[in-house]
């Protein structure tokens, strides 16, 4: 048990590091949510005036999908930098080394949830320097990132797996597209009850929808609403089975 977990710590550190080479690699997923953060949040002011709308500042409406975005965006690049390793013959060093090969997967897993903490944080940041508020505290906060990492986590699985079963930096890349729909697709820029009826009720089905739902009712909300703990509970289990789903396709990768 100890040598899993100080497999899992290493490689982590490994993987954690992988984040700041090269630097400038880091910037587009910061610039893009900000981008359209601030660009929605001056052309859409005017929505928070229609009648029924649950804030009085269209500001205050998209500062959570701004943290949400840069998190989402988070997750894109797992799954190529495992494909990386494979096609560099790194990954395959591992397996026929004496290291535990669940704490390879997780090691990922831990490098997704970082890397959605460090985007989420400077974006929150970013959102409270202009004026933003968390209605839920500091805790609340605490309880966001929760709900953001662990479906981070399990988000970054469809790179993975596509590595794992692929091997094909070309086409795990091009699973990027795959976060427009997902993103849009939701009630990141107007309330539910704002949408068109059969636009809502795709929205409904969204797991996506939940996470950004939680988010935004810990910033903007209370802690009593529902949409938490359906959000925790969303995340939770997008990380359980998308974990699963990748631990099979490990397994085949190794046979």
């Amino acid at each position: 048990m100890n040598t899993f977990f100080a497999d899992w710590f290493y490689l982590s550190i490994r993987n954690i590091k992988q984040i700041w080479r090269p630097l400038l690699a880091f910037v587009p997923n910061f610039f893009i949510p900000i981008f359209f953060f601030a660009t929605n949040a001056v052309s859409f002011q005017a929505v928070s005036k229609l009648p029924g709308f649950p804030t009085d500042s269209y500001l205050n409406f998209i500062a959570p999908t701004a943290i949400f975005t840069s998190v989402f965006f988070a997750t894109s690049n797992i799954g190529i930098e495992l494909v990386l390793d494979i096609a560099s013959g790194y990954f395959k060093k591992l397996t026929i080394m004496p290291v535990n090969r669940l704490a390879i997967i997780l090691a990922r897993l831990s490098e997704a949830a970082v890397l959605a903490l460090i985007q989420g944080s400077v974006v929150l940041i970013l959102v409270l320097l202009l004026g933003v508020k968390i209605a839920t505290g500091f805790w609340g906060v605490v309880v966001m990132f929760l709900i953001l990492m662990i479906f981070a986590m399990g988000w970054s699985c469809i790179g993975l797996i596509a590595a794992l079963r692929t091997q094909n930096p070309r086409m795990v890349q091009s699973l990027f597209i795959l976060v427009f729909p997902f993103q849009y697709l939701t009630t990141s820029q107007m309330p539910i009850e704002l949408l068109p009826r059969g636009f809502a009720m795709a929205v409904k089905l969204n797991p996506v929808t939940y996470i950004l739902e939680a988010t935004r009712s810990l910033m903007l909300g209370s802690w009593s609403d529902a949409a938490i703990n359906q959000g925790l509970m969303v995340a939770v289990a997008t990380c359980v089975i998308m974990v699963t789903l990748t631990l099979l396709s490990y397994r085949k990768a190794l046979k």
